[in-house]
């Protein structure tokens, strides 16, 4: 097994994880680079608790060294991506891919998200059927950084929509359509058979 290499920044989110959800099983994902000058990430956590999976990504911020631009205070874009999904055997692929596909955005318009954004990737989220077709962003409330070894960053938790609620999320803003919908489900479970 080849030795791990010394990761401050993946640290501080692990550590992160692990003061909420302690030993719980734990699915990771690495994703190697195809050779193209596409940057990606270098994985995602999903972390499963009695009633949900807790995904996180890895690479939209610093975690091996600080990188060296304009924003000294900053690790790398500012945040990592989270999502929660129901409860199941396995952490579901299509959240896997879905967290990367968002994080790829972030990369290829070299802009951060912030709590309060929305986008629509063209489709349901799962690549399928569900009438989830949107996210939402907001300051994940359950897992807070406590060290910051190369520059502030959040997690900010990406939360699947509908249509209906992405026109009014334009209309009356992603934060407030979020408080709503987290009145029903606080942990706001991006959960497909939803809509």
């Amino acid at each position: 097994m080849a030795e791990r290499t010394h990761a401050p920044g993946r640290d501080s989110i692990e550590t992160a994880f692990r003061a909420v959800h302690g030993d719980a099983p734990v699915e990771h994902r690495t994703f190697p680079g195809d050779g193209s000058a596409t940057r990606t990430l270098a994985g995602i956590s999903a972390y499963r608790a009695a009633d949900h999976w807790h995904f996180v990504t890895f690479g939209l911020t610093d975690l091996e060294e600080k990188t060296q631009d304009d924003r000294p205070q900053t690790s790398g874009h500012g945040h990592e991506l989270t999502l929660t999904t129901p409860a199941g055997d396995h952490a579901p692929d299509w959240a896997f891919a879905l967290l990367l596909g968002t994080a790829k955005v972030v990369f290829t318009h070299k802009r951060p998200f912030h709590a309060g954004a929305r986008l629509a990737p063209g489709g349901p989220l799962d690549g399928a059927r569900s009438a989830l077709v949107a996210l939402g962003l907001r300051k994940d409330p359950f897992v807070t950084p406590r060290d910051f070894p190369f520059g502030h960053y959040v997690l900010l938790q990406a939360v699947g929509i509908t249509d209906v609620e992405y026109r009014l999320m334009q209309r009356a803003g992603t934060l407030m359509v979020l408080d709503r919908l987290a009145q029903r489900d606080p942990l706001l479970r991006t959960d497909l058979a939803r809509g």
